[in-house]
Parts: C-alpha cells; structure tokens; sequence
C-alpha cells in the first residue's frame, strides 16, 4: 500500500490525500485504514511529517461530522437526531465510529456528503500540502499535530481543511436527505 500511495503522489501533491479523503469511511469499514497508520507513524519517523494518511484522513473524519449535524438539523426523529449530534460532535473532534456505523452507513445522503466533503478537502490540504508532524485520531481534537517546522503555514491549513470539508459535507447532506 505504502509503494502505491509513494507511485501515485509522482502525479502530485494532492492525488493522495484527495482518495485517502473520499474512500477513508470505506477503508474504516474493512479495516485497511489501519495499512495508513503505519505509512503515516513512517513518514514521521523517516522525514518528521506526514502528507499521506493524516491530511486525508483529517477531512474525512470531520466530513462525517457534518454530513451527521446535517441530519440531526433536517430529521424530525428525535432518536435519529440525539444520535445523529453527538456523532457529529464526536466525528469532528476525530471519533468517527458513531457517526459512521450509527449514521453515515445507514443514510446515502449522509455517505454521499461524506465522500464528496473528504474527497475535496483532502484536495485542498494536497494543494496546500498539509503536514501532520505529530499522530492521533484525526480531528479538531489533534488540530495542533500541524504545527512543526516552526511555522504556523500547516496549522492554519489543517484548520482550513477542516472547515471546508465540514462545511461541504454539511451542505451536500442537507441537500440530498429525505426523511424515511
């Protein structure tokens, strides 16, 4: 995995983290995700930051949490929207499991947003290109993982990364969600 991700970021900075971004929910489910940790642990080890699985990853996981506050906001079931807020609360601080077996996996909408929103901010944090510097769930929780090199430049990215893919994945969900 480590040799293809290496292959494909030959055609640019953000090739990587814009897949890392869209299929990480999917990579949860499976457990492949965990193939990224140990890219991400190397990275930092060998050249003290990490584009690859942590900037992708970042957008993903709070993607979830917008696509989730998106239902909470628009259901008009008070079970689904109690869960639905406090996954989308936890997703954005870097826990996604709630918000993805509890809501995104059981709503199109809610996947859909969630793939699109982690897609284009991984997109952005490639552009910009990201480092992560230190591990952790990625979240608003881990946000200060992006500041190293004695520079604010990756932070500030991060943060932005983080905005514009809760942000879209907001909107797409609410979009697209049509109560049961």
């Amino acid at each position: 995995m480590g040799d293809f991700f290496k292959w494909l970021e030959n055609f640019g900075p953000w090739v990587v983290p814009t897949i890392v971004g869209a299929t990480f929910p999917l990579m949860v489910t499976t457990g492949t995700h965990y193939g990224l940790v140990s890219i991400g642990i190397n990275n930092r080890m060998t050249i003290g930051y990490d584009t690859i699985a942590q900037p992708g990853a970042l957008a993903s996981n709070v993607a979830q949490g917008g696509a989730a506050l998106a239902i909470a906001l628009k259901t008009k079931d008070t079970n689904k929207k109690a869960l639905a807020s406090s996954a989308g609360i936890t997703a954005i601080c870097g826990i996604t499991e709630p918000a993805l077996y509890g809501v995104t996996l059981q709503n199109k909408a809610a996947l859909i947003g969630s793939i699109v929103a982690g897609g284009v901010g991984g997109f952005f944090l490639g552009i910009l290109g990201a480092r992560n510097f230190a591990g952790g769930s990625p979240g608003l929780l881990t946000i200060a993982a992006y500041i190293g090199e004695d520079t604010l430049k990756y932070f500030y990215t991060a943060i932005a990364g983080l905005v514009i893919s809760v942000v879209v994945s907001f909107i797409v969900t609410f979009i697209l969600y049509k109560e049961d």
